[in-house]
């Protein structure tokens, strides 16, 4: 038995839970083990400590540690009212102010479209990315066949 198997059923040994055989390896393997000696003697301290505090016995004297939950807490609440605040403001400060400005945009842009269409702009646009096209093809194969013929 090894020492994380023991340290599991540890509990199970000190309230005598434990078949037989499986008790006496337990306590085998603690009479041979020294960490797990020690293991035993503290589960045994806390689980009388912890059976003294059920019972109501001798109240036992714990150290007294500073609440923080309350400085923690409203230092959160500080922090979430800031950021609620902060998006707020840059949500309004998004907005535009006349409505319906979005679509004179799109309206905008659609009617330009339409004039750069009839003054030819676009004409030789497919050209030019066929001729791209060409030229990167070629560069990417050439590039390729350097790269086979090295090995």
């Amino acid at each position: 038995m090894n020492c994380a198997t023991v340290k599991e059923w540890m509990p199970h040994y000190i309230e005598g839970l434990l078949s037989p055989e499986v008790e006496l390896n337990v306590r085998l393997h603690i009479e041979s083990c020294s960490d797990c000696a020690q293991w035993l003697e503290e589960a045994r301290g806390l689980a009388a400590l912890w059976s003294e505090m059920e019972t109501g016995g001798e109240p036992v004297d714990l150290p007294e540690y500073p609440d923080f939950t309350a400085d923690v807490m409203s230092r959160i609440e500080q922090l979430e009212t800031g950021r609620r605040e902060r998006t707020v403001k840059s949500t309004m400060s998004r907005r535009r102010t006349a409505p319906g400005t979005s679509w004179m945009h799109y309206g905008l842009a659609a009617c330009l479209t339409f004039l750069l269409l009839q003054l030819g702009v676009f004409e030789n646009l497919a050209y030019g990315i066929n001729e791209i096209n060409g030229h990167m093809s070629t560069s990417v194969t050439s590039w390729f066949n350097a790269q086979g013929s090295a090995k």
